[in-house]
């Protein structure tokens, strides 16, 4: 039978017992500010190590995260997090930075690296990508069908870690911009204010059920997933109590949840009930709900019952021992249990001598400790009286020895010096250039003919037709990826020899096809670490995030160049649910002119119909820059041009290669203000 773990969520010292003690075989936690839940209540470095110990004498695992972007000045102070971690004995990080895997990697080779949901791998592809550059397990897109996580599972050569309870974003994890540009509270950087749950229109179209694949747990463990994920590390210790209880039953039994589980984890919290919509394949309405509130009456006997099992000093019998005791009258009695020992004087009965039966009855008493005893051997000499309060006594010592040492984090060697020494020998880039331009339409590539841009970008299927540099999309799966190759080999013979990737599985296909590659915004480059690590990747350039400050975007150096989005409506999105055929009351309408959301303060964000019938939402305003490029750092400036007609691009076009200013309502975005 596949041994897999249950992995759940904890965001307080409470919330690791609350885990612990209702049968998780993992925990996950968030230590320091680089981590995704930074409004969590978190650990002081004492309260991670002592939860670390913990979990280890218990034999449950720490996967620590480390899942948000780093900018150039934070790397140092993520890296002695890192350490930290690695010294108190974490067994793995959670990692979403490329730069700063890299870093970790290179000073801690031995620590495991899981590619966190942040980075976006959702494709065969994308996983051999991420185990080929040090990662030995994948967090995958919750967006990932039955189909496709058995595929990446069976045949990608790493572990798969898999979300089956808790909350969906409507975005998929790490390309989601939307409150990072309206209220500089960045989803990369750990700081969501979850604008997707606010209405739309006077609806509620962005905010999705809860995820529940409690019906699917022995289906993914056939398969041969490495992890069950649990989401919450916000929520209260006896939700997280609760829900690792039921999953770690249904788990353990390889069976389905009963209609009295599947009510008690409606009640603890869902959005309408919850959805395995994703997973089976059935995306649409049904997918859809706000948080559902229950009267506190009605789940306060749940909270108490599950508080009572992880109140501290509480312990269930999670790990096996097995003990040898003799008793002889030259040498004493001694306990030995797993590698420790404990010893008393041993006597000539008097009376009644001590039997096997009764030093039997005494070591089995366990209770108030995590272990249980699974084999025990007894040496005892005739005619000895060893009191029933003595072997009590050396059961309670030898186990609280065991404890201790089980809990010991191992010796590690954390890796000295400037590891990574060829970064400092990057090579010198020259000076700003030009502009690029991507577009969406053969009209308004057209349009941009002979202007005297440095590049123009064009979708797959566009470039087949005029061999233009190719944009892949975002997101494709792998029943999809078939029918790109036979574009990109369409786009070749016409004369592309580039294509603009944005996903770590698309450098993989982009460069087995023997393109330049060229990397989209989506990959996250957000400091100088991540452009060594998609230069050794393949990558020769890199369009920089649009969440750094022009201060950053100046600090980074590489040996790759690298690009910035000067003008466009930025995608802020980008959704597996077609959001358009919702608005539409179910019907496809993306031929039928742009389609919007309206929020509350009347801003209209469009959406753009995407390859495989996905959606990404613009933002309700364009961006637009107008600095001194050649003073950013940049080889290139991108104008990102998307529902604009062909001659409105051609007219913004030359409005920065003439230098003209241009009227409008725009916006500066991210690079003056910056995220927190």
């Amino acid at each position: 039978m596949n041994r897999i773990e249950l992995l759940a969520p904890a965001g307080s010292p409470e919330g690791v017992r609350a885990a612990v003690q209702s049968g998780a075989g993992a925990v996950y936690m968030g230590f320091g500010t680089f981590n995704a839940r930074r409004g969590a209540k978190g650990f002081s470095q004492d309260e991670m190590a002592q939860a670390i110990a913990y979990c280890r004498a218990r034999g449950v695992k720490t996967n620590i995260t480390l899942n948000i972007l780093a900018g150039d000045r934070e790397l140092d102070a993520a890296l002695q997090d890192a350490r930290f971690l690695y010294e108190a004995g974490a067994d793995a990080l959670i990692v979403q930075d490329l730069g700063l895997a890299r870093l970790i990697h290179a000073h801690a080779p031995d620590f495991a690296l899981h590619a966190s949901t942040q980075m976006t791998v959702h494709t065969l592809d994308g996983a051999r990508e991420a185990r080929d550059i040090g990662f030995s397990r994948v967090v995958l897109s919750r967006e990932c069908t039955r189909d496709e996580v058995r595929l990446i599972t069976e045949q990608a050569g790493v572990e798969t870690e898999v979300f089956v309870h808790g909350a969906l974003c409507m975005c998929y994890s790490g390309q989601c911009y939307l409150s990072a540009v309206i209220g500089q509270r960045s989803g990369n950087r750990g700081l969501c204010a979850q604008p997707c749950r606010l209405p739309y229109g006077g609806g509620y179209p962005l905010s999705l059920k809860d995820l529940a694949l409690a019906g699917h747990v022995a289906e993914l463990a056939e398969m041969g997933v490495s992890s069950l994920k649990i989401e919450g590390r916000m929520k209260r210790p006896e939700y997280t109590a609760i829900v690792t209880g039921i999953y770690a039953g249904l788990l353990r039994e390889r069976r389905g949840p009963t209609p009295g589980e599947r009510d008690i984890l409606r009640r603890v919290f869902s959005r309408d009930g919850f959805t395995d919509g994703y997973y089976t394949g059935k995306k649409g309405d049904g997918m859809f709900g706000t948080k559902t509130d229950v009267p506190l009456q009605e789940v306060q006997s749940l909270y108490d019952e599950a508080a009572r099992r992880f109140a501290e000093g509480k312990e269930a019998p999670l790990v096996p021992v097995s003990l040898c005791f003799t008793a002889r009258v030259d040498t004493g009695a001694v306990l030995s249990a797993d590698g420790v020992s404990a010893a008393a004087p041993a006597e000539r009965a008097v009376n009644r001598p001590t039997t096997p039966e009764m030093v039997e009855k005494s070591l089995r008493k366990t209770g108030g400790t995590p272990f249980y005893v699974k084999n025990l051997r007894i040496e005892l000499e005739d005619g000895l009286a060893v009191p029933a309060s003595v072997m009590n006594g050396m059961r309670r010592d030898a186990l609280a020895l065991l404890l201790a040492k089980r809990g010991t984090p191992p010796a590690r060697d954390w890796l000295e010096g400037p590891l990574l020494r060829r970064d400092e020998e990057c090579a010198s880039r020259e000076g700003f250039r030009g502009f690029t331009a991507s577009v969406r339409t053969k009209a308004q590539a057209a349009a941009l003919r002979g202007l005297g841009l440095e590049t123009v970008y064009a979708p797959v299927g566009v470039a087949a037709e005029t061999g233009l540099p190719a944009v892949l999309p975002r997101v494709f799966s792998d029943a999809e990826q078939p029918e790109l190759e036979m574009l990109l080999g369409e786009a070749m013979s016409r004369g592309t020899r580039t294509v603009l990737v944005g996903n770590i599985g698309q450098v993989a296909l982009a460069r087995r096809m023997g393109f330049t590659i060229h990397g989209d915004f989506g990959l996250n480059a957000y400091n100088s670490k991540t452009l060594h690590a998609l230069a050794e990747m393949g990558v020769t350039r890199q369009t920089l995030s649009f969440e750094v400050r022009l201060a950053q975007a100046r600090d980074m150096e590489g040996p790759l160049e690298t690009e910035l989005i000067v003008y466009g409506y930025l995608p802020l999105m980008i959704f597996e649910n077609c959001a358009i055929r919702r608005q539409h009351g179910g019907r496809c309408a993306c031929r039928e002119g742009t389609t919007c959301l309206t929020d509350r303060r009347k801003a209209r964000f469009a959406l753009l119909p995407e390859y495989g019938c996905r959606n990404t939402l613009l933002n309700s305003r364009p961006l637009y820059l107008r600095a001194a490029y050649e003073r950013l750092g940049v080889q290139t400036a991108r104008l990102l041009f998307t529902t604009e007609p062909p001659e409105e691009c051609a007219r913004i076009a030359r409005a920065f290669l003439d230098g003209t200013p241009l009227d409008g309502d725009f916006t500066n975005g991210l690079y003056k203000r910056g995220v927190e």
